[in-house]
């Protein structure tokens, strides 16, 4: 698997498990979903893209 197809399969999978959330918790529509959470994983993967990644874990 390439890095691209990587981090896009990332994004959807966390999207998707976010998006769920919001359903769960009444905040977005259930058919609303599909199109929420590739919305989300977009963004997820622009950010990505421009190198906006986590600040490496600091270990003691």
């Amino acid at each position: 698997m390439s890095t691209e197809e990587t981090i896009t399969s990332w994004s959807e999978k966390v999207a998707g498990l976010g998006v769920d959330m919001l359903v769960d918790h009444g905040l977005i529509e259930k058919a609303e979903l599909e199109r929420a959470t590739s919305i989300v994983a977009e963004e997820i993967r622009v950010r990505l893209a421009i190198g906006d990644y986590p600040p490496p874990e600091k270990r003691e």
